[in-house]
């Protein structure tokens, strides 16, 4: 578990806003939807597929599966590109199942709550294969603050 800087990005891929307790269908069905699509956007890094997530409050999320590309990109019709701004993110690479990513993301909230970090509403899943291979995914949640004090996002570099 570490701080990382990262550059600014996107995802661009299928959207998804919805309570949290419809993420569980909803958010299947959007990969489904990415991946019967998938020539219609850029191909994935590593051929690993990414999910960015936001808690919008009230108990609304918004979730873009998709791929991660560095420059903006126009979405397909029926897709949507999200920023994921640059700055100091946690890092954790999950190496359990998919089922268990979850307890990954706990795991970074711990970790920050130990160290003095204030953790933001933005998190970054990368790892997905379109055939559903289970693989290491790496799991990002943004920084907003350290020991108490807000810390100015800074141009990120390439972690």
């Amino acid at each position: 578990m570490q701080v990382v800087r990262r550059v600014e990005s996107s995802v661009v891929g299928i959207e998804v806003v919805a309570e949290f307790d419809r993420l569980a269908t909803a958010v299947p069905a959007a990969w489904r939807e990415l991946f019967s699509r998938h020539t219609e956007v850029p191909a994935p890094a590593g051929c690993r597929y990414a999910e960015a997530s936001r808690h919008l409050g009230g108990g609304r999320y918004r979730e873009v599966v998709g791929v991660v590309v560095a420059e903006p990109v126009a979405p397909p019709v029926g897709m949507s590109a999200v920023r994921i701004p640059g700055g100091d993110w946690v890092h954790h690479r999950h190496t359990g199942p998919v089922a268990e990513i979850g307890d990954g993301f706990q795991e970074i909230y711990g970790w920050a709550t130990e160290q003095g970090i204030t953790l933001g509403e933005r998190k970054l899943d990368v790892g997905y294969h379109p055939d559903g291979t289970e693989g290491s995914h790496d799991l990002y949640i943004d920084v907003v603050g350290h020991l108490g004090s807000p810390r100015p996002r800074l141009p990120g570099r390439q972690q």
